[in-house]
C-alpha cells in the first residue's frame, strides 16, 4: 500500500505502529485519509475509533484488517466507518477508495498500467510468515465467529523460532495446569510437518461446545473438547492453505493427558522449531483458548521458500 501511495504526486504519508501513535498523528496533522488496522498493540483500532474525533478536520477512515468477522465489520460501521478492506487487499479496492475521495494516480501510473518498481523493504521470512499467519488467523476467527454467533477477540499471532529446550518448559506447564485441558493434533502438508497444541481453560467449555453444535455423548470422555480443538486447528490451517497454496491434512486430536510424552528425549535440546502462537477469547463466555503450532526443523526450508515467493 505504501508503494502504491508513494507513486501519487503531492501525497504526504504518515505512519503509526499502533492506535495511540495514530491518535497523536491525527491531533498534530490534518489527515485526509486514514487506513486503519484493527488488531494492534498498545491501542487497537476499535479504541481509536471510539476516541475520534480529536480535531475538527474531516478525516476519512478506511479499515484495513485481517479480522474479517461479520461482527468486526458491524462494530466498525457502528463506530462510523463504512469502508472495510480485507487483508490481503486487491489493488483495485485501494484505487476505488482513493477515487471516491478524488485522489487519482498520475495518468502514466493508472491502475491497469502501474508497475511497482520501487524496492521493497528487506524482511525476514519470519516477518512475512507473521503477516501470513495474521491473515489466516483472521479468516479462522471469522469461521469460528460464524459458528458461535458472537464476536471473537483476535490477538496478533506470535511467530518465532523456538528451541526444544524452551519448548519442554511450555509442555510441562500444559501438563501441570490442573485447571486447563490440553489437546494435541498433528498435521502435514507440502513438506511441512507439525503438531498443534490447544489449551482450553474456563467454566464455559461445554457451553462453548454446545453453541458450536457439538454435544457430549459420554460424560466420561472429551468429545466436546476434542471437537473444539479440531475446529480451532482446522479453521486456521484451512485459511493458511488458501494463502500458502498448500493443502494440509490433520490427524485425530488427542487429549494430551492420554497422549505419549511428546518431548521424551526424542529431540535434541538444540532442535529449532518454527512456532505460531495465538489465543481466542469469546467476549460473553468464561473461556480461554490458546493454540501453539509447532513445525519441525525440516519444515523451515519449505516455509522460507514459500515466504520468499510471497514477498
Amino acid at each position: 500500500m505504501a508503494r502504491y501511495l508513494s507513486a501519487i504526486e503531492n501525497v504526504v504519508l504518515h505512519y503509526a505502529l499502533n492506535g495511540k501513535e495514530g491518535l497523536e498523528c491525527l491531533r498534530h496533522h490534518n489527515i485526509d485519509l486514514l487506513f486503519l488496522d484493527l488488531t494492534m498493540p498498545v491501542m487497537d483500532g476499535y479504541t481509536l475509533l471510539e476516541s475520534l474525533p480529536v480535531n475538527e478536520y474531516g478525516t476519512e477512515v478506511v479499515v484495513l484488517s485481517a479480522d474479517v468477522q461479520k461482527q468486526a465489520k458491524a462494530r466498525c460501521k457502528a463506530l462510523g466507518v463504512e469502508r472495510f478492506m480485507s487483508k490481503p487487499f486487491e489493488s483495485c479496492e485501494l484505487f476505488e477508495n482513493l477515487n471516491r475521495l478524488g485522489i487519482t494516480l498520475p495518468l502514466q501510473q493508472s491502475p491497469l498500467q502501474q508497475k511497482v518498481t520501487s524496492p521493497r523493504e528487506e524482511s525476514s521470512y519470519i516477518e512475512v510468515f507473521r503477516e501470513v499467519a495474521n491473515v489466516a488467523l483472521g479468516r479462522g476467527a471469522a469461521i469460528i465467529s460464524d459458528h458461535l454467533g458472537e464476536f471473537i477477540t483476535m490477538p496478533l499471532p506470535v511467530v518465532a523460532t523456538t528451541e526444544a529446550s524452551s519448548l519442554a518448559m511450555t509442555l510441562n506447564e500444559l501438563r501441570d495446569n490442573e485447571n486447563a485441558i490440553a489437546i494435541s493434533q498433528r498435521f502435514v502438508g507440502g513438506g511441512i510437518y507439525g503438531e498443534a497444541l490447544v489449551r482450553l481453560h474456563g467454566k464455559d467449555i461445554a457451553v462453548f461446545g454446545e453453541r458450536l453444535g457439538f454435544s457430549q455423548v459420554d460424560e466420561h470422555t472429551n468429545e466436546v473438547v476434542i471437537d473444539i480443538a479440531n475446529l480451532m486447528v482446522s479453521s486456521f490451517l484451512g485459511a493458511l492453505t488458501e494463502h500458502m497454496n498448500i493443502p494440509f491434512s490433520v490427524r485425530q486430536p488427542i487429549v494430551l493427558e492420554e497422549y505419549m510424552h511428546w518431548n521424551d528425549n526424542t529431540k535434541s535440546a538444540a532442535t529449532v522449531y518454527s512456532t505460531i502462537e495465538y489465543g481466542y477469547r469469546a467476549e460473553s463466555l468464561d473461556l480461554d483458548c490458546d493454540v501453539l503450532f509447532l513445525m519441525d526443523s525440516s519444515s523451515t526450508p519449505v516455509i522460507k521458500k514459500i515466504m520468499e515467493t510471497l514477498h
